[in-house]
């Protein structure tokens, strides 16, 4: 009885056994069956959504030379990490639920607009006497200080700015024309295919048919990626993929650009592409089928650096065609005596310092003596020992120059620091100041018939501009009367009140 007991509880247990393990079955094909269906759901939204997006994203240039940067990644891995946590790489990206910073759905704007979201695409919805209208938001361009939004003109392809820029800061949105420093009428048309382009992404073929305005543009990779400084990497890959011939390589000259191992000017022009003032030797060219140009290409062959009249002592032809056709061409980008006033244009405002350039060959520095893409701050690809006197010791390292018989400061003090009086704050761009890239020593007068601010006063707002001339004149052994018997009011209010928009936001900025 015990033995056939036994064995009957053995086959209740059995049975038992069976029934979980068929429920557990069940239980986990049906969650294999939702997690499919999702799958499915998910890979058909996301088709979906590449069909829609590719008839107004640009597309990709193919059967050339560059690879794009997830090609650079299995063989160059920190210096792909550091470089997709940049800024640059978030310049321009394709709108989506993950790149949109604002909160987007639900946002209502002045003017009857609204912002939602179509599935994963954000759109702008206006509202008028006949109806609504629904525009997609094609692409977003900045992830730092603001973030601009492009929608899909089908008319034409190409895609026009939305009137709403987001501060990121700030968390609002206010109309792109506020963020311009313009003056009032001021009406601003962007055309991503045309203006933004060229810096935007990677070798950017805008594809414009002038007889009919419209657009068929394709890019290597949207941002700022490996190959907008290291040049075209795609015979790079293909050689050293193969371990043999990459071991045979060691010790062969480069066959991609490295900025670092180029001279201080070629180094300069690698940034130069973007980071300059400068004029296309051949606008239509480029125009109708992109660069024919990438690094370590002179930039002398495709454009030309513009050099201020009130510097070079001439207006080039191309520069007058320019001036012809927008007289405020250069008041929008200079001060009056020639120095660069607005950010992102640091290359002409370094080569015209006694420090650099291609006139002074022999002491030349470059945009890589104090920044680096891998290696410095994600906010500005400073260098941290960049930050202080270091900056410009590493030239200039006589211990006299930290003396107050130099600087007139105390040894300690904020005006003793090199850059503040040799690279004060001047220049404008994206709601705020940035240093004057042209390393210059203060002079009162020229600061005073330029209309920039000058370096003395940025820092003592109480002061006015004589106090500064006269200051100035006494450290030179001059008696230019008692600095403190100066008349007229402090800088900062007479630059606040009477000053164009530029000067007014710079000493609000200082002020701040």
């Amino acid at each position: 009885m015990n033995r056939v007991r036994r064995r009957g509880t053995g086959r209740a247990k059995v049975g038992w056994l069976a029934m979980i393990r068929a429920l557990v079955l069940c239980v986990l094909a049906l969650v294999a069956a939702a997690a499919a269906a999702t799958r499915l759901e998910r890979v058909a939204a996301t088709r979906a959504w590449v069909r829609a997006r590719a008839a107004w994203v640009p597309g990709a240039r193919g059967g050339d030379r560059y690879l794009g940067s997830d090609g650079c990644r299995s063989c160059h891995p920190a210096a792909w990490r550091s470089w997709h946590a940049s800024y640059h790489r978030t310049m321009t990206q394709p709108a989506a639920r993950a790149t949109v910073l604002p909160p987007w759905s639900d946002t209502t704007l002045p003017g009857g607009v609204a912002l939602a979201f179509d599935g994963a695409a954000p759109v702008v919805v206006r509202t008028g006497p006949d109806g609504s209208t629904r525009r997609r938001v094609a692409m977003l361009t900045g992830s730092h200080h603001m973030q601009l939004y492009w929608l899909h003109d089908p008319g034409t392809d190409t895609l026009q700015a939305f009137e709403y820029a987001w501060l990121i800061d700030e968390a609002r949105f206010v109309p792109n024309v506020a963020t311009l420093v313009q003056p009032p009428g001021f009406d601003p048309i962007y055309t991503w295919n045309r203006i933004c382009i060229r810096c935007h992404a990677v070798a950017g073929a805008p594809g414009w048919h002038e007889a009919t305005g419209r657009v068929d543009t394709r890019v290597v990779e949207l941002g700022i990626a490996c190959e907008a400084c290291h040049g075209p990497a795609r015979a790079h890959a293909e050689h050293h993929r193969d371990p043999v011939r990459r071991w045979l390589s060691r010790g062969e000259p480069d066959d991609v650009v490295q900025p670092a191992k180029l001279s201080p000017q070629a180094a300069t022009e690698v940034c130069a592409q973007c980071h300059a003032v400068s004029l296309d030797r051949d606008e239509a060219g480029w125009l109708a089928h992109g660069p024919d140009h990438a690094p370590p290409d002179a930039l002398a062959g495709w454009t030309e650096l513009v050099q201020h009249p009130a510097r070079s002592g001439t207006t080039s032809a191309a520069l007058a065609r320019v001036l012809a056709d927008d007289p405020d061409f250069l008041a929008q980008r200079f001060w009056s005596d020639g120095m660069v006033r607005v950010t992102g244009r640091e290359t002409n405002a370094l080569w015209a310092s006694p420090c650099a350039g291609p006139a002074a060959p022999e002491r030349t520095i470059s945009c890589l003596s104090c920044h680096s893409l891998h290696h410095g701050s994600r906010d500005d690809q400073l260098r941290e020992d960049m930050r202080g006197d270091g900056a410009c010791t590493q030239c200039h390292d006589d211990p006299a120059l930290a003396q107050p018989g130099h600087t007139h400061h105390a040894q300690d003090s904020d005006g003793a620091r090199c850059m503040n009086c040799h690279m004060p704050h001047t220049a404008w761009g994206l709601l705020g100041a940035i240093r004057s890239h042209e390393i210059d020593t203060p002079d009162p007068s020229r600061a005073a018939a330029s209309g920039r601010p000058l370096a003395c006063t940025l820092c003592h707002i109480d002061r006015p501009a004589a106090w500064a001339e006269r200051t100035m004149l006494r450290w030179r052994g001059d008696d230019g009367g008692d600095p403190e018997r100066a008349p007229g009011p402090a800088a900062a209010v007479a630059g606040l009140l009477a000053g164009e928009a530029g000067v007014r936001a710079l000493w609000a900025w200082h002020l701040g």
